[in-house]
């Protein structure tokens, strides 16, 4: 008895041959984690079916019974081979200064809106019952609250948590793969 648990996805270079043991978890075999299946050479995401690893390996052990456990589909990802960019260095550092100066003007145009100054001192005044001599003593814990918020919310002291981020971009990465993913036969 074999027993085959296909693994979410898989990323391959082009060169490279795809074995079961690649795309899938195997129990019961030693060797049929080598067996070689069928995959496109060409670069993009295909869609490896849970039947065709088991076709694959009744051809090799057509004594032995396929047992198939969770997913029906793996992801296959065929990534381009990439030579050396000398220019990944200085792109990165532009897209973010570009993030960076977005976002100062964002906060910025915010703030100026919103008339902050004027909020913190209200604030200020509210609570303790006299207008502030300096808003600053209102603004540095504020900004240090926003600081510590971005902090929480990207996780950055709890690194084995789970932020909403990588929700969204697993969610994204799960969407591009059914919407990309080409089937193999």
């Amino acid at each position: 008895m074999i027993y085959v648990q296909l693994r979410a996805r898989v990323k391959l270079a082009q060169g490279e041959t795809l074995h079961v043991a690649d795309a899938a978890k195997v129990l019961g075999s030693e060797k049929a984690g080598h067996c070689s299946l069928f995959c496109p050479t060409a670069p993009g995401v295909y869609t490896l079916d849970a039947i065709a690893v088991a076709k694959a390996l009744k051809k090799v052990f057509p004594q032995e019974d396929i047992s198939l456990i969770g997913a029906d589909v793996c992801y296959v990802h065929r990534i381009k081979a990439r030579g050396k960019d000398f220019l990944r260095p200085v792109r990165t550092a532009a897209a973010l200064l570009i993030l960076l100066l977005g976002s100062a003007l964002g906060l910025t145009w915010f703030h100026a809106d919103v008339n902050m100054p004027q909020a913190q001192a209200d604030v200020y005044a509210a609570i303790t019952g006299a207008p502030p001599d300096d808003v600053r003593l209102i603004t540095i814990p504020y900004c240090v609250g926003v600081a510590l918020g971005v902090c929480v919310f990207y996780a950055i002291p709890f690194p084995n948590q789970t932020t909403p981020l990588e929700v969204k971009l697993t969610e994204y990465q799960e969407d591009m793969e059914k919407a990309e993913g080409k089937p193999i036969e």
